[in-house]
């Protein structure tokens, strides 16, 4: 006789879990890196841009400090429609 807490049936199927579903998990890591990388290489591209313009050497600098400010605001976006709204 097999004991009913562990039966396949009882599992948390709800959305918003990742104990269940690997698969989202690796595609929540798999936006938010990519999230990462596409802000930071955006903002260096434009700051590196804005000093070719300019004949400075600092604004590559702070565009990818702006780009990791709105990776970290996307990034928080991307954990909440993930998980429902319900990231804490």
């Amino acid at each position: 006789m097999t004991n009913p807490s562990h039966n396949d049936n009882n599992r948390n199927t709800d959305n918003s879990s990742f104990g269940d579903n690997p698969w989202r998990a690796m595609g929540l890591i798999g936006s938010v890196g990519g999230t990462i990388g596409a802000c930071l290489g955006l903002g260096y591209w434009i700051g590196l841009k804005v000093d070719q313009a300019q004949d400075t050497g600092y604004y590559s600098i702070v565009g990818m400090a702006v780009g990791f400010v709105v990776a970290v605001f996307i990034t928080i976006i991307l954990i909440k429609a993930f998980t429902g709204g319900k990231a804490k």
